[in-house]
């Protein structure tokens, strides 16, 4: 697929998807398609790797298995991230997490990781500080977009600060994991994935309070 038809198309569906889920005659159908561009974005980003190889994908592969695991605990033991479940939104669920969600995880390694070599930080570990800060301040936007399309629930009312801080810890050890390997690289199309992401959750929360 030509990269310029492919980033038009990115930014037309994560646009549709936005204005869709919040228009009451089309927001039951779009939120139904959550699975499948996060699906797809997954796709794009396994078949558009900047370097490709059996130990990539296997690297790849690894970290959205691990990600779920660690989900898998979170939601059995709710010692990791807080309290809080799984709803439908998300599609099929094994041990009652949703396998989008490893595919997530990944997603959003890869495309912060694109924006932090682009910045050309000096050193790993200030690499996966960045990064994870990035893949948090993310998921504050996330989280009461997730709460209101029934991604997930919380046992409270409010998010725990615990999510967030397992959040960023969590996300640190996979960008240090990837920046032990040769496969960190830029990439024009990750870095518009990670703008697309934040832009898409940031206009979910703005139309949420316009709404509310």
């Amino acid at each position: 697929m030509n990269p310029v038809f492919l980033k038009r198309f990115l930014i037309v569906l994560y646009a549709a998807g936005l204005i869709g889920m919040h228009l009451p005659v089309t927001a039951a159908l779009f939120t139904s398609l959550v699975p499948l561009t996060l699906w797809f974005t997954a796709f794009i980003c396994v078949v558009y790797f900047p370097k490709p190889s059996f130990q990539a994908y296997l690297f790849l592969a690894i970290v959205a298995v691990s990600a779920w695991f660690l989900e898998v605990q979170g939601v059995r033991t709710g010692k990791i991230f807080g309290v809080y479940s799984y709803g439908k939104t998300l599609g099929f669920q094994v041990l009652k997490v949703p396998l989008t969600i490893g595919l997530n995880w990944l997603v959003l390694l890869l495309a912060t990781s694109a924006l932090v070599e682009e910045w050309n930080i000096a050193g790993k570990i200030s690499k996966a500080a960045i990064g994870a800060g990035l893949m948090t301040a993310l998921d504050f936007l996330i989280e009461p977009v997730a709460v209101h399309f029934d991604f997930w629930t919380w046992a409270g009312v409010q998010v725990p600060a615990q999510n967030f801080i397992a959040w960023w810890m969590a996300s640190f050890f996979f960008h240090l994991a990837y920046q032990n390997t040769p496969f960190p690289a830029k990439s024009s199309l990750f870095r518009l994935i990670a703008a697309l992401q934040f832009l898409f959750f940031l206009g979910h929360w703005l139309l949420l309070q316009i709404n509310s």
